[in-house]
C-alpha cells in the first residue's frame, strides 16, 4: 500500500557529473564547445572515462527539490527512469539516504548524465544527455501513488512530452491536488508559454528565474518587460492560484499571488557553483508552502536553502546543513 507522501515528484532522474578540463582541452576534443549541449550518453561516457578525478551526485530539478525536501522533513516520493547501471545505484542511494521515497523505472539505457566542466578558471561548459530518464512515460505514473500527494510537482524540461505532463496535471486536478511547475530554462518557458498559460487555469505554483520569467513573457507575445510583473499580477488578481515565483538569485524574489507582490530579499555570496540552487529555493518554499507559512516567508526560507546549496557542487550535501533552516 502507498503510504501518503507531501510532495509528488516527477522528472527527469539525472546524475550531474563535476569535474576540471584544464583550458577545455578535453572538451574540445570530443566536440563539447558550446556553453551547453546535447550528447549521445555514449560519447558522454568515454568522456568521462578519461577523466582523472570527477565528483558525482543525483541530478534533475525535481529530483534536487525531492532530495532537499526530504531533508527538511517533509515526505517525498520522486517518480522518474534511470538506467540499470552505477549511476542509477547512486541516484537511488541519494535519495533514499535523504528521505525521499522512489517508484523508478529501470531502463536498459544508461542512467541519464548532466557533466559540468570547469575550465579552472571560472568558466564551465556543460553537456547533457537525458538517456534512460526520457523513458518515463504517461502510462508509469499512477492515480493511486498521486492521490496521496498533498501536492504534485512537475519538471519543467518534460514539458515537450505533453501526454506524459496533460496525465500528471489531470490526475492532480481529477483528485483536486495542487501542482507546481519549475520552467528550468528560457527556451522552455518561451516554446510552451501558451501552454503553461491554460495550465494556470487549475490550482497551479509556478517558479521561474528572471530570465524565464522574461521569455515566458516574449512567449505570450508580450513586450517590455517593465509590465512583466504587472502582467503576471493581473492573471493572478482575484484568486488564490496561481501563484508565481520569480527566482532573481543574489536579489532574492518575488512572488506574485492574489494580484499582489510579496518581496523577499537575500544576502549575496559568491557561489562555488550555482547548480540546483533554484531547486533548493522551490524545495524549501514548497516545504514552508504546505505548512501555510505566509509567502514572504516560504520565499525568504527558499532563499536561505538556495545559499545553502551555491556553496557546494551541485546538491553535495547532507541533512545536518539544513537542519537549522525553519527555525
Amino acid at each position: 500500500m502507498l503510504h501518503r507522501s507531501d510532495i509528488f515528484c516527477i522528472g527527469n532522474a539525472l546524475v550531474d557529473v563535476f569535474a576540471r578540463d584544464e583550458g577545455f582541452h578535453l572538451s574540445s576534443r570530443h566536440g563539447i564547445t558550446l556553453p551547453v549541449q546535447h550528447l549521445e550518453i555514449e560519447k558522454l561516457k568515454t568522456l568521462l572515462s578519461e577523466l582523472p578525478e570527477y565528483a558525482a551526485v543525483s541530478g534533475g530539478g525535481t529530483a534536487n527539490v525531492a532530495k532537499i525536501a526530504g531533508f527538511l522533513g517533509v515526505k517525498t516520493l520522486f517518480k522518474g527512469s534511470v538506467g540499470n547501471d552505477h549511476f542509477g545505484q547512486l541516484f537511488e542511494k541519494n535519495l533514499s539516504e535523504a528521505g525521499v521515497s522512489l517508484i523508478l523505472k529501470k531502463s536498459s539505457a544508461p542512467t541519464g548524465m548532466c557533466l559540468y566542466l570547469d575550465d579552472g578558471k571560472g568558466n564551465t561548459r556543460i553537456a547533457a544527455s537525458p538517456s534512460a530518464s526520457i523513458e518515463l512515460l504517461e502510462s508509469d505514473v499512477s492515480e493511486e501513488a498521486l492521490k496521496n500527494a498533498a501536492l504534485v510537482l512537475i519538471d519543467g524540461f518534460i514539458l515537450h512530452r505533453p501526454g506524459l505532463v496533460q496525465h500528471a496535471l489531470g490526475l492532480a486536478a481529477k483528485n483536486e491536488i495542487p501542482a507546481a511547475i519549475d520552467l528550468s530554462s528560457p527556451d522552455i518557458a518561451a516554446d510552451y508559454a501558451a501552454e503553461i498559460l491554460d495550465y494556470t487555469k487549475q490550482d497551479l505554483i509556478i517558479f521561474m528565474n528572471e530570465d524565464e520569467a522574461e521569455a515566458f513573457y516574449s512567449g505570450l507575445c508580450k513586450t517590455g518587460s517593465d509590465d512583466l510583473i504587472s502582467f503576471f499580477q493581473s492573471i493572478t488578481e482575484g484568486k488564490n492560484f496561481p501563484i508565481i515565483a520569480v527566482k532573481l538569485g543574489s536579489k532574492g524574489a518575488k512572488i506574485i499571488a492574489g494580484g499582489n507582490t510579496y518581496c523577499a530579499e537575500t544576502q549575496a555570496i559568491v557561489p562555488i557553483e550555482s547548480t540546483g540552487a533554484g531547486d533548493a529555493f522551490c524545495a524549501a518554499f514548497l516545504c514552508a508552502w504546505l505548512g501555510k507559512k505566509p509567502l514572504n516567508e516560504c520565499a525568504a526560507l527558499g532563499n536561505r536553502a538556495a545559499r545553502i546549496i551555491l556553496e557546494v557542487p551541485g546538491t553535495q550535501t547532507k541533512k545536518k546543513d539544513f537542519i537549522n533552516l525553519f527555525v
